[in-house]
């Protein structure tokens, strides 16, 4: 049976379009048979045959939102929201906690000086973007969200630089530079000391670096493997990531997908 990957249709004005065509593409390459969807075609059942009678022979991909819906409809428990786990957030280099949004709201009115901070959801992504508070402007977007929703907080630190890690079976594959001075380089053996200690990885996920103004590498955050922004990872590489982190999603085995092309 060939395999087949289900990859999200994305209307060509939005900003993920790029992204879902080159994987339909690199699928397509390595011998898969292609299909296309739509969300709502994934809420109406679509996929809902493969997951009883081909999960061992389906991959799928799409946005961060698709995919946990689509973890859903295979009725399989959702992924964790990664953004910095314990485990590495002494790479972090910076404050970090847990707190909910009423309290960075009091922060904002009675402690000003304590500004600015970056928050984000803890849960649940798509309540808010992440952001940075510096003043009271800066709530306005999230003020239809209820402030005892959990948001994680961090100071803010300036970078001057900005890199993604990709990472597969605990092995950095490519790193990529995303914003700021393309010559400041984060240090590879910081990248892969936080790389060791990560314990709980996903078989794919993704290590944001920045580079501080005064040369400190400091870990941004971390993204799970299913839906990462690509960054210049080879099509090989990056698909047996989304394939590998599916499986893992799906209680299947590693089928050992893309190690011979870590290797090239």
């Amino acid at each position: 049976m060939t395999s087949k990957a289900w990859v999200q249709i994305v209307r060509e004005s939005e900003r993920n379009y790029m992204s879902s065509t080159r994987v339909a593409h690199w699928f397509w390459q390595r011998g898969y048979e292609v299909c296309r969807f739509t969300v709502a075609q994934l809420q109406e059942g679509l996929l809902d045959q493969d997951f009883r009678e081909n999960l061992d022979d389906i991959v799928v991909f799409g946005g961060v939102g698709t995919t946990r819906k689509a973890v859903e409809r295979a009725k399989r428990p959702p992924p964790p929201n990664l953004d910095l786990p314990l485990s590495v957030r002494p790479w972090a280099k910076r404050k970090v906690w847990e707190t909910t949004l009423g309290e960075i709201r009091r922060i904002v009115d009675t402690e000003p000086g304590n500004l600015p901070v970056h928050i984000k959801p803890r849960d649940h992504q798509k309540l808010f973007t992440g952001t940075v508070i510096s003043a009271f402007r800066d709530l306005i977007p999230s003020a239809h969200v209820d402030r005892d929703v959990p948001v994680l907080a961090q100071k803010v630190v300036s970078l001057e630089s900005e890199w993604r890690a990709s990472i597969l079976r605990r092995e950095v594959v490519h790193i990529g530079h995303y914003k700021g001075d393309p010559l400041r380089f984060p240090d590879p053996t910081v990248v892969r000391e936080a790389c060791t200690a990560f314990v709980d990885q996903p078989i794919a996920c993704s290590m944001d670096w920045g580079v501080t103004t005064n040369g400190e590498t400091v870990l941004v955050e971390v993204n799970d493997g299913f839906s990462l922004g690509n960054y210049g990872v080879s099509g090989a590489i990056y698909s047996a990531m989304v394939e590998a982190r599916w499986r893992q999603l799906m209680g299947l085995p590693d089928n050992g997908v893309g190690i011979a092309s870590s290797q090239d």
